[in-house]
């Protein structure tokens, strides 16, 4: 019987300090500080209507640039092609990580963050039917109730704002704005130089729809929304890869093929 209580007596301690170490380890497991992994993956939106930079097949040299920038920091881009407002509204809700070629200005600024290197600088002029063009020497001297026509949800300045004599109408796409002057719908249109000549040539007017005065020059992002909790992670991953671009020569073999572009 002895025999009997002692061999019961040493299963139960040894049993309650299994239970013991398991309790333990599960604890310390719970409290020992987790390895935070870095994310491999954004998901950025990209507009449809910004030849050549971005168009609707998800190509274009903005794509070239974020792919291949954030692949230098081992980073995968899954990109969503939507219309510029959308990809914007998207961002600020957090149903993606980011949007690009997103103009920094003051009120954009306060909405999104920002990595300290732009993608490109691009700038944007008047565009006039040469039939009847535009006579003010500069954008402040365009006449009281002069149409202008710009495209839903860009960003063309802070300055805009304050030409509180322009009549603005809003459209959907660079298409529109061209047919629009065409027409003499509307008295000019506010489009980036680049992306003018795009659809200008693939339309067959370059001839007939010209740039007239500057409207302005400015730095264009990818724009991190707030929402996302990774943003100035992958802000700071964007830099370090535009960084490698450009010294070794890749950054700028991107942005000659746009000069080859223009002389297509």
């Amino acid at each position: 019987m002895l025999q009997l209580f002692t061999t019961f007596g040493l299963s139960l301690s040894l049993l309650l300090t299994l239970v013991s170490f398991s309790v333990t380890a599960e604890t310390q497991s719970q409290l020992a500080p987790q390895v935070a992994t870095e994310p491999t993956k954004v998901r950025l939106a990209a507009e449809d209507n910004w030849a050549p930079f971005a168009d609707p097949y998800g190509k274009g040299l903005s794509h070239k640039l974020v792919k291949q920038a954030f692949a230098r920091v081992d980073i995968d881009v899954d990109s969503i092609v939507v219309s510029y407002a959308r990809g914007v509204v998207m961002t600020k809700q957090g149903l993606v990580d980011g949007v690009f070629n997103l103009h920094k200005e003051r009120k954009t600024e306060s909405e999104f963050i920002f990595g300290k290197q732009p993608l490109f600088t691009a700038s944007a002029s008047f565009y006039q039917n040469n039939a009847h063009p535009i006579t003010a020497e500069d954008k402040w001297h365009l006449p009281q109730g002069f149409v202008v026509g710009i495209i839903k949800g860009y960003e063309y300045g802070d300055e805009l704002e304050q030409l509180n004599q322009l009549r603005l109408i809003e459209l959907d796409n660079h298409n529109q704005l061209i047919n629009l002057l065409l027409l003499n719908r509307i008295d000019a249109a506010i489009m980036y130089d680049e992306v003018a000549k795009q659809y200008l040539q693939q339309m067959g007017v370059d001839r007939v729809i010209g740039p007239s005065v500057h409207n302005h020059t400015g730095d264009l992002y990818v724009a991190f929304s707030k929402q996302s909790p990774n943003a100035q992670h992958y802000a700071e991953k964007l830099d370090q890869g535009l960084t490698a671009l450009k010294q070794d020569g890749s950054y700028q073999a991107i942005m000659d093929s746009l000069k080859a572009i223009g002389t297509d």
